[in-house]
């Protein structure tokens, strides 16, 4: 976390029911939408949970049994949207991309023509580091018209995330990544197309986003806020107003690029990819991750990001999110170094 956040989360919490916490949230809106390049009349809505809950909501509310949906399926969180459908009874078809395999564009293009109706995609699958190119899928969703959904909590602030130049009707973000904040606080962007579908599988009463867009006007959510994570997301919100969407793009390529260009150095691998700024995942070909994982924690406490299931002592991944420097990433270089040569 940045100093100016801790400092906001660290203070007492107002009372949010008032004229100034609306002002605040729809001062906060307007920068969000900004930051997205969303399209006029597209609007925000501010939940108080994981991001897996943005990803709940947006499911919940604009898709239906009636759609046919396409989920790019290539690790942990695109199986989670899958996971989604499946309990809310949404037909879908799953374009699986097997463990460190790209995303195959001449593969997918079977899918073209066959009456989808929606697309649903983590930009980052935060499981594998895999950048998935929105430009080309959102070129695939106009040609097609499908709804385009997409889930950028890691990539947000990370990559390009552009709603209109992407055809993107959807994003959905969340507070603890790059907007490096407290959990508790998804973010959601709609556009025209996602609007009128709002409703559309009627089933949401927490989630119900036409009473998120309604008390909105307002700068209120209908229920309890995470309050403390949004007065330090006002802040967050302003410093990237202020900086610039393609600084903060900027800033995270170039931490990626630092640590990726000194790993090489190192007796391990790197997927061969496209990798999102938000993170790099680091493959061990001759250690096992877990014990490197613990050794790092226990001697330092350096965490690095474990992978689970049948990666689990295979990767592990480096984040690039957050207050880091250059200084951190020497630092885990040189105890990587001396944990591999052990």
């Amino acid at each position: 976390m940045y100093p100016e956040t801790l400092r906001i989360e660290g203070t007492q919490l107002p009372y949010f029911r008032t004229p100034e916490f609306g002002d605040l949230m729809k001062e906060s809106e307007r920068w969000f939408l900004e930051s997205l390049n969303a399209p006029e009349g597209a609007s925000f809505i501010g939940l108080t949970s994981s991001g897996t809950g943005a990803m709940d909501a947006a499911v919940s509310n604009l898709l239906s049994e009636e759609d046919k949906v396409l989920v790019i399926n290539g690790g942990s969180f695109g199986a989670r949207f899958s996971h989604i459908c499946d309990h809310y009874g949404i037909p879908h078809e799953d374009y699986m991309i097997p463990f460190l395999h790209a995303f195959d564009r001449e593969e997918f293009e079977k899918y073209s023509g066959k009456e989808f109706t929606a697309l649903l995609v983590n930009a980052c699958d935060t499981s594998t580091g895999q950048l998935y190119d929105l430009d080309y899928l959102g070129d695939f969703c106009e040609r097609n018209g499908m709804l385009f959904i997409v889930d950028a909590v890691s990539a947000y602030l990370a990559d390009h995330i552009d709603m209109q130049s992407q055809h993107i009707d959807a994003v959905l973000t969340a507070s603890q990544k790059a907007l490096a904040l407290s959990p508790g606080a998804a973010l959601v962007c709609l556009g025209e197309k996602a609007l009128e579908r709002v409703g559309r599988g009627k089933r949401a009463y927490y989630f119900d986003f036409a009473d998120y867009l309604e008390n909105q006007k307002r700068g209120q959510p209908p229920f309890t806020s995470a309050v403390g994570t949004m007065l330090a997301l006002h802040e967050r919100l302003k410093t990237v107003n202020e900086k610039g969407i393609d600084a903060m793009n900027a800033l995270h390529a170039d931490r990626a690029s630092y640590f990726r260009s000194a790993l090489r150095e190192l007796p391990l691998q790197m997927p061969d990819i496209p990798l999102s700024n938000s993170c790099t995942p680091v493959l061990f070909p001759e250690r096992n991750a877990t014990e490197v994982y613990e050794a790092l924690s226990a001697k330092y406490g350096i965490y690095l990001t474990p992978s689970g299931g049948d990666w689990k002592d295979i990767q592990l991944r480096v984040g690039h999110l957050g207050n880091l420097d250059t200084e951190d990433y020497d630092d885990l270089i040189e105890k990587l170094k001396g944990e591999l040569d052990q």
